[in-house]
């Protein structure tokens, strides 16, 4: 392999990746600053916990995109291509790309838990998602923070980040020096483990793990064969809007 090819292979390899260490590193901080504020719920791998520090890990990864597309003269809105947007269309299929990219998400999470669990699985599923039950001893005020984050910053920072990232730069570099099949692999897979992060449970970690990588599987192919990245960072926003939504709704209606 000449220098020329191992310099194209760095960075999507590098950019593919580099979210797992950043979000260790983001969770052992949230860790220790709830040790060291004394707050009982010190569990910063639950999700209500994790999107606070992905958010920020998230504008970590937006500056190190936008320096590297710098340095290779290009820029963020070349990688989504807002020339060539049709709003109205890209918007119906981002809806389109949901309901495609659904099916395999919810088969792979059933499939995984009936491998683990077999027909017992509806009764771990509480376990699985919900370590120590809905009733975990948390702050109201960091409740109510982190549940406007999960609904309003996170999704409007993480669908098109990860999408830039995994699909929009790792996936298109890479298809430029490799086969598709690796092109479309190695980002996907990045994108399956930097999400047991949101799992409390290793054996939630596991679902998730599988879940993702099937999530994250179907849009690489959509996007390889589409062409097309703005209606998958549509499908990515909306997908965790609503699930993001689901705290705040909780805390405002029925809390």
């Amino acid at each position: 392999m000449t220098s020329s090819t191992e310099n194209k292979w760095k960075w999507p390899l590098i950019l593919s990746f580099i979210r797992i260490p950043l979000l260790l590193v983001g969770a052992a901080i949230t860790y220790l600053l709830f040790i060291l504020t004394d707050t009982a719920y010190t569990i910063p791998l639950l999700p209500g916990i994790s999107t606070l520090y992905f958010t920020v890990i998230n504008l970590i990864c937006f500056y190190i995109l936008y320096r590297v597309l710098k340095q290779e003269g290009s820029s963020i809105a070349q990688l989504i291509d807002f020339k060539g947007a049709r709003l109205g269309k890209d918007i119906l299929l981002g809806f389109l790309w949901i309901m495609v990219l659904y099916f395999p998400f919810v088969l792979a999470v059933m499939g995984t838990m009936w491998v683990m669990f077999e027909a017992e699985m509806f009764l771990h599923f509480e376990a699985v998602f919900a370590p120590g039950g809905y009733d975990i001893e948390m702050p109201y005020a960091l409740m109510i923070v982190s549940a406007i984050v999960s609904a309003t910053l996170f999704p409007l920072l993480n669908a098109p980040i990860e999408e830039l990232l995994y699909r929009g730069y790792a996936q298109k570099r890479l298809a430029a020096v490799t086969k598709k099949w690796v092109a479309i692999l190695i980002p996907t897979i990045g994108f399956s483990i930097q999400h047991i992060m949101l799992a409390g449970t290793l054996t939630g970690a596991i679902v998730y793990a599988v879940a993702f990588f099937f999530w994250g599987l179907g849009a690489a192919i959509i996007y390889e064969w589409h062409g097309r990245l703005l209606p998958i960072i549509i499908a990515h926003f909306m997908t965790n809007f609503l699930f993001g939504s689901i705290p705040l709704i909780f805390l405002l209606f029925f809390y």
